[in-house]
């Protein structure tokens, strides 16, 4: 159980973390001049998503079986919604000129539908 609050404690940090960075970034990087720093820099979010993706895998890795299963569930759910969304929204844009959004996005969809699916599954065994 301490390795999985640890691994909690490590993905809030990352929650916390990435969205500080990721405004420092946007605010910082299109005022620099032109150098391969400035690539790097764009990149910097990144960490706390690495941080977070190893803390996801350290909490899941602790968990007993059944806990397993209902993190399977709730993940297949999340990449199944996230592809339905993410392809009707692409066929919206090719066929209805809907405007195009960021890839950015795509992270924050599954995790939205992980929790959704979180909840789902957890539901249908209460």
């Amino acid at each position: 159980m301490k390795a999985q609050s640890t691994a909690i404690r490590q993905l809030i940090i990352a929650f916390v973390l990435f969205p500080i960075l990721l405004m420092t970034v946007i605010l910082i990087v299109p005022n620099l001049p032109e150098s391969p720093w400035r690539a790097a820099l764009a990149i910097v979010p990144l960490v706390p998503v690495g941080l977070g993706i190893q803390a996801m895998y350290r909490a899941i890795s602790s968990m007993d079986e059944f806990q397993r299963h209902v993190q399977l569930l709730a993940f297949a759910f999340a990449v199944g919604a996230t592809g339905f969304i993410s392809c009707a929204y692409g066929l919206l844009q090719v066929l209805v000129n809907v405007p195009q959004i960021s890839w950015l996005w795509v992270l924050p969809l599954l995790t939205t539908c992980w929790s959704f699916g979180l909840a789902f599954a957890n539901r249908s065994y209460q």
